[in-house]
């Protein structure tokens, strides 16, 4: 049985949209999977500011993909910004945008941003049998951007997620003017029958970073041990973010292996 991830930390430095904790996060991710989880440092592909470029990401996801067979594991996990953008082939939302993950390289061209569809796209190949962790310590906002205040403990709180560009903005006006009722999704894109996510929040939500770590990885890191399942880390995960963050972030979790113990 083989154990491959692939890890992402971007604290996109000495920009504008710098992040404090998404190193650490990935940090913490390596060092649980290896001194925890049997993982082997030869078996993880880690990617951090400027070699997490948008090529490199695919490119290790789509290695996973390759090399995962029936009764391996596998684990993806994306520390960053998240972000929205204009709906693309295949089109399928209602809000006309797909949500995205922000590579280093995307930052001064949109057209790099990784879009879920992509991502899912590659996902669809898994092999059966195959056991994927997906964690997004990050934004996917699909319907809304807004500033929210720091936590009321005075915690600094950063959000995860750059702001849409011009022309997102007019796709929202637009579909906002056009459709009354708010855009709710019953599920996410990257849900799958043989992968689980663990998302940072809703999609009506921000994910948040202290500085050090984000607020999901920090609390996946205390609560992940041997033997529970996905629903009970995602329990434990869930009230401790949202309690955290003042009630403005409630992590998400999807697919199929939630009733199974994690990285088994």
């Amino acid at each position: 049985m083989k154990k491959l991830g692939l890890i992402t930390g971007i604290n996109y430095h000495n920009t504008s949209y710098e992040l404090g904790g998404c190193l650490n996060d990935a940090a913490k991710i390596l060092e649980k999977l290896i001194k925890e989880f049997d993982f082997q440092s030869k078996d993880i592909q880690l990617l951090l500011e400027e070699v997490a470029t948008r090529k490199n990401i695919i490119d290790g996801l789509e290695r996973l993909v390759k090399e995962l067979e029936a009764g391996d594991i596998g684990v993806f996990s994306y520390s960053g910004h998240g972000t929205v953008t204009a709906d693309l082939p295949p089109i399928e939302e209602e809000d006309m945008l797909d949500e995205a993950i922000v590579p280093i390289d995307s930052l001064n061209d949109r057209s790099l941003l990784i879009r879920d569809d992509e991502i899912n796209e590659i996902l669809s190949r898994i092999k059966e049998g195959v056991h994927l962790f997906l964690i997004f310590d990050s934004c996917h906002s699909g319907t809304i951007y807004r500033l929210l205040p720091d936590a009321d403990n005075g915690e600094k709180m950063i959000k995860k997620m750059i702001p849409p560009s011009d022309s997102v903005r007019k796709i929202q006006s637009v579909v906002n003017e056009v459709i009354e009722e708010p855009l709710i999704s019953k599920s996410h894109p990257l849900a799958g029958s043989n992968y689980i996510l663990l998302a940072g929040c809703k999609e009506d939500e921000l994910s948040y970073d202290d500085g050090q770590n984000g607020y999901l990885t920090r609390e996946i890191v205390k609560y992940m041990e041997k033997g529970i399942t996905y629903q009970e880390l995602y329990t434990k995960v869930r009230d401790a973010v949202y309690i955290r963050s003042g009630k403005k972030q409630e992590p998400q979790i999807f697919g199929e292996l939630i009733t199974k113990k994690i990285l088994e």
